[in-house]
């Protein structure tokens, strides 16, 4: 798989997480197999994307997010890539910090790590749902994953500016997973 193959997965493990968290904050639900594709990267040592998600379906709400984002350019799609920008801008102070990091990767409790530093990430959804202790708690997991996807993506050299400049050859790699 070459390296623009390997950033446009990682590209979709941010997005997937990102309206993972959206579906749950809407709807008290998100899809499982995504889900738990997504988690589990958090427990993966690995910084090969391939070996992480190990086939195009764990990331299906990743590439259908990257597709209306890229081809349709969708008012639904704000939140999630709000969300997506806020994780790349939180990575990035994450890495400046190695005690932090250090401590997120010994205690995985995002609540009491990543909580502190700015600007957190506000979450919009139904506030029935955003109150519910457990679905507050599976969002924070999978913000976390958001932040090992965006980890992830850099490793493979992604980088902000390809958001903008690299849309085309994106979104015909996405396209060709459908084919």
């Amino acid at each position: 798989m070459n390296k623009a193959a390997k950033q446009t997965l990682a590209l979709a493990s941010i997005f997937q997480t990102t309206a993972l968290v959206h579906q749950l904050a809407s709807t008290g639900q998100c899809d499982s197999h995504s889900n738990k594709a997504s988690l589990n990267s958090i427990l993966s040592k690995s910084e090969d994307v391939d070996e992480i998600f190990s086939s195009p379906e764990d990331l299906r709400v990743g590439f259908e997010s990257l597709k209306t984002l890229l081809d349709k350019k969708s008012i639904s799609m704000q939140n999630i890539m709000l969300y997506s920008t806020a994780l790349i801008n939180l990575e990035k102070k994450l890495m400046k910090k190695p005690q932090l990091l250090t401590q997120i990767s010994a205690e995985i409790d995002y609540k009491n790590t990543l909580g502190s530093l700015n600007p957190t990430i506000m979450v919009r959804g139904e506030q029935i749902y955003l109150t519910n202790r457990q679905t507050a708690n599976h969002i924070r997991a999978l913000l976390l994953a958001g932040i090992r996807a965006v980890s992830l993506w850099k490793s493979q050299g992604g980088k902000t500016w390809h958001l903008l400049l690299n849309k085309k050859k994106t979104l015909r790699y996405v396209n060709s997973l459908d084919a």
